[in-house]
């Protein structure tokens, strides 16, 4: 079975449960996703090692933030692969990638949808 795209539970727990302030957080993350996305992508197409090893880093750090772990892991991946200058399998990195951040924003969307619910707003 697949690791869940985020473990709730360390998530809600880090956020002493207030489902106001998970939904700032899943927010801002997914308002930051698609600039570190873009600035990914664009790396990788562009052999850009600074760029990708700077915009996975932040990613990861991201993602880490949010108990994501197996986007957190597919960002390292291509952290490392910036900061060795090795583009050999940056395009299977970044398609893993891409589907851990789609599987992240719909448990993220799906998340928010409860706590708005709970908090009533």
């Amino acid at each position: 079975m697949a690791t869940p795209p985020v473990d709730r539970n360390a998530l809600v727990e880090l956020l002493d449960g207030d489902p106001d302030l998970v939904v700032t957080i899943i927010n801002s993350f997914l308002d930051d996703c698609p600039s570190y996305m873009g600035a990914i992508r664009e790396a990788v197409e562009d052999e850009d090692a600074e760029t990708l090893k700077r915009e996975a880093h932040g990613l990861k750090g991201a993602t880490g933030s949010l108990r994501a772990q197996p986007a957190c892991e597919a960002a390292t991946v291509l952290e490392e692969m910036g900061r060795s200058a090795d583009f050999t399998e940056a395009e299977s990195a970044l398609e893993t990638l891409d589907h851990e951040i789609e599987r992240l924003k719909e448990e993220l969307n799906a998340l928010k949808a409860e706590c708005q619910e709970a908090s009533g707003s």
